[in-house]
């Protein structure tokens, strides 16, 4: 038995639910969630400008990054285009030059900014930054077109040659679950918000199945928060099969959802729980909580940049300003090794990943991108390492 294994089979949760890993698509640790993406939007509007269209760097090799002009993600995009303007100066080696073209949301632009770009031989392209513009891409373009790096989270519906640079709550469960078939219980139970997407259901049994578990059933429950038990008492049978929960969901009920599975009302051969980022941090503090364990996106590789943004900037990078780091760091590695026409396809999908600024990672050939995490544990409120995020995938 591995130390992670031993580790996690004596974890306490009120004598039922023993384990809760709390996956999350966060960044750095006591920020949520923001609206771009599943990224961590670490600044505020106040002081930053908005993203205006502009040109950075002077290299033959062009990567076009679509920015939402939007006053309620003007920070998000700010920080963003402020950590590909650094990945530039640290790693473009006079090879890069960034196209930065600003617009709201909402305009429908993205699909003229796409074909635009692909007409002048953009070798690149990052964003848009709402799943809307992502499916009118989807719909409206067609290959050849430079491939594409989305500023979503991987919920987003997957195209050809487009993928999301954010992990969503679908995959912080399922590195919950490799946690979980390691320590063999394998048989889970996931308990949603009723109405959570179907698709993610989907997404999250078939990623069950590749772990090695075996998922014996769907307990959906009322985000109201009204009749719980009721809602869980429906799903008694399908407790009794499991030995593991995946917690979806992250509204007002979830934390009597919490208390409730932690009482050991139900799901009494339950030794392992699975949550996601969608679970407001506050929850951290909760005397249920106590025990439960947490994975997200390693941020120890943020640092690495923290000081030269913040003397360049004025401000601590966030994750949003990481991510953008890491999108023009990928194309500037490619570039550097094989040339200016390495930004392939096949090269953006090597399945040995990515190590950057946002730590491990790759685009897979689905159109997903799958992220290495750090498991935790919830101990006084605060997270404590107990699994590393690894060498490789």
């Amino acid at each position: 038995m591995s130390d992670v294994t031993a580790t996690a089979g004596r974890i306490s949760f009120k004598g039922a639910v023993r384990s809760l890993l709390l996956a999350a698509s966060l960044g750095l640790a006591g920020c949520q969630a923001s609206s771009l993406g599943d990224g961590v939007g670490g600044a505020t509007n106040s002081g930053i400008a908005a993203v205006s269209d502009s040109t950075y760097g002077n290299g033959p090799v062009a990567i076009a990054m679509l920015l939402p002009s939007d006053s309620s993600m003007r920070a998000q995009a700010a920080d963003i285009a402020d950590g590909a303007r650094l990945a530039l100066d640290d790693l473009g080696a006079g090879q890069l030059r960034i196209d930065f073209h600003a617009f709201s949301s909402r305009s429908g632009e993205a699909v003229s900014k796409v074909q635009a770009a692909t007409a002048a031989g953009t070798k690149l392209i990052i964003g848009p930054a709402t799943n809307t513009e992502v499916s009118k891409i989807i719909s409206a373009t067609s290959l050849p077109r430079p491939p594409i790096l989305a500023l979503v989270a991987n919920n987003s519906a997957g195209g050809t040659h487009i993928w999301p640079l954010y992990g969503d709550a679908i995959d912080s469960a399922l590195e919950g679950v490799g946690v979980a078939v390691a320590a063999k219980q394998k048989n889970i139970v996931v308990v949603h918000e009723a109405g959570f997407p179907a698709e993610n259901l989907l997404r999250l049994r078939e990623g069950i199945r590749l772990k090695g578990g075996n998922t014996v059933g769907f307990v959906p429950y009322p985000a109201s928060g009204k009749n719980l038990r009721a809602a869980f008492a429906n799903g008694a049978a399908v407790f009794g099969k499991a030995n593991t929960i995946v917690l979806l969901g992250g509204g007002k009920a979830i934390g009597q959802v919490i208390d409730i599975l932690a009482a050991g009302e139900f799901g009494k051969s339950i030794a392992t729980a699975i949550a996601t980022s969608l679970i407001p941090e506050v929850i951290y503090k909760s005397p249920s909580a106590q025990g439960l364990m947490v994975a997200i996106p390693s941020t120890e590789s943020v640092h690495v940049i923290a000081d030269r943004f913040k003397a360049r900037f004025g401000r601590s990078p966030s994750y949003d300003a990481a991510i953008g780091y890491d999108s023009v760091a990928i194309a500037a590695g490619l570039v550097r090794s094989g040339g200016a026409d390495a930004i392939t396809v096949a090269n953006l999908t090597s399945s040995q990943g990515f190590r950057a600024a946002t730590g491990l990672f790759r685009f897979r050939p689905d159109g997903r991108i799958e992220r290495r995490m750090v498991v935790h544990r919830i101990e006084n409120g605060s997270l404590k390492v107990i699994q590393e995020e690894g060498e490789g995938f």
